[in-house]
């Protein structure tokens, strides 16, 4: 029969086991991999999808700020939050009523965004030379060409520019965790402990 005081002990805990440290962030970064070579695969299903899912968060983002801004009408700058929370939900909906028409608008602006973004790098590189400044402007004028390359195939670059762009992402970020997790079980294989 067990006494009233033993189940208020706590349970014996599993010995940490030092692999977890790089195998969590393998299995990550195959499952991440995956997702990006399948996204460059289908780029213009994975725009679509891109622009039906930021329409939602959008949205959310909106009806949270409105609420937000009702709930703290006396505290806060409410009139900013409600309108602000409107706008968000709007430009939502029409991300998800009109995604051919999200689609085209989001892929300007991420064209402008790496047309500035290539500009100010290249500008920065040249205006500071720090050591390897020509690897950050060559990666300015890299992101220059593309905003140029993306302006000059619009709206025809439109259904699959913002695919491709996140499958990118999603591969290269994919292939660091697995470069990150490979590295960190190296390490772990020269320490006596791992």
């Amino acid at each position: 029969m067990a006494t009233p005081d033993s189940s208020l002990e706590p349970s014996p805990r599993r010995p940490w086991s030092p692999s977890a440290l790089w195998t969590g962030p393998l299995v990550m970064g195959v499952l991440v991999t995956l997702l990006g070579v399948l996204a460059l695969g289908s780029a213009t299903l994975t725009s679509l999808l891109s622009v039906l899912f930021y329409g939602v968060l959008l949205m959310a983002a909106g009806v949270l700020e409105i609420v937000h801004g009702l709930r703290n009408r006396d505290t806060g700058p409410f009139l900013l939050f409600v309108l602000g929370g409107l706008l968000s939900f709007l430009v939502g909906g029409f991300l998800l009523t009109q995604p051919g028409a999200g689609l085209v608008s989001l892929t300007l602006l991420l064209a402008a965004y790496f047309f500035a973004s290539g500009f100010f790098r290249i500008i920065t590189a040249s205006s500071d030379r720090h050591p390897g400044w020509g690897w950050e402007f060559a990666q300015g004028a890299v992101s220059v060409m593309l905003g140029a390359l993306i302006f000059s195939r619009m709206p025809s670059a439109s259904p699959w520019v913002l695919g491709v762009v996140v499958g990118v992402e999603l591969l290269t970020r994919g292939l660091s965790l697995l470069a990150g997790a490979l590295v960190v079980r190296g390490l772990m294989r020269r320490t006596p402990e791992g």
